[in-house]
């Protein structure tokens, strides 16, 4: 399966949509995105699970056209589908069409400025020392100093995906902290640390200035 990104272009096996890889379906029928996670990856399609949506079957009929984008770490697999079919047992999944090629996209649309900025995250009442290592203004990555203190399956336990998280970053020369608030959209495993990849919420005016002082600063 071929994999369309810009100027660069190479192969990209389907097999690497692991069990449970987070999607999003969009399509004419439905105005709205259907959140869904992969389930099987068979020769004749890819099975998905839509996420809150019993009646996918009445809204979306088969043969529908679908654009869906795939969520692997930090980058995005977009690509054409059809929805083929619908099984209702044991739980309701939807078979689409496999794509011929996949668009590679960023998850995060602005600039990446690259930093190392000391943070704490708090999960789950839970106080984890981190560094940001990206940041723009929609969100950031970081990578957690403990992770030698946590296998794979804690790490994803207590970083779940769309969890929320609260960031507390320095407020320069105090020992005060600025807390941004946000959601986990993908925890990363790389050698001997874990990458927690968070998107802002930025609901409250101090938030956002703080962000675009740390990005004009170049932390």
């Amino acid at each position: 399966m071929n994999v369309d990104s810009g100027s660069n272009k190479g192969i990209y096996s389907l097999n690497s949509f692991d069990i449970g890889v987070a999607a999003e379906v969009t399509c004419d029928a439905v105005l709205s995105k259907v959140s869904a996670f992969i389930v099987d990856v068979k020769p004749e399609g890819i099975l998905i699970k839509p996420k809150g949506m019993d009646d996918f079957h009445e809204k979306i009929p088969s043969g529908t056209e679908l654009t869906v984008r795939c969520f692997i770490g930090e980058s995005v697999f977009r690509f054409s589908s059809v929805l083929k079919s619908v099984v209702f047992e044991p739980t309701l999944l939807a078979l689409i069409s496999s794509p011929d090629i996949l668009h590679k996209e960023e998850r995060r649309i602005k600039q990446r400025i690259t930093c190392k900025l000391p943070c704490v995250l708090l999960i789950k009442d839970n106080r984890i020392k981190a560094c940001v290592q990206d940041l723009t203004p929609t969100g950031c990555r970081c990578s957690l100093y403990e992770s030698g203190m946590m296998d794979k399956w804690s790490a994803k336990f207590l970083c779940e995906e769309d969890s929320a998280v609260e960031v507390l970053l320095p407020i320069g020369g105090t020992n005060k902290e600025q807390s941004v608030n946000g959601t986990i959209k993908y925890v990363a495993s790389s050698y001997d640390r874990f990458d927690v990849g968070i998107e802002f919420h930025l609901s409250v005016e101090e938030e956002k200035e703080m962000i675009e002082t740390i990005l004009k600063r170049g932390w």
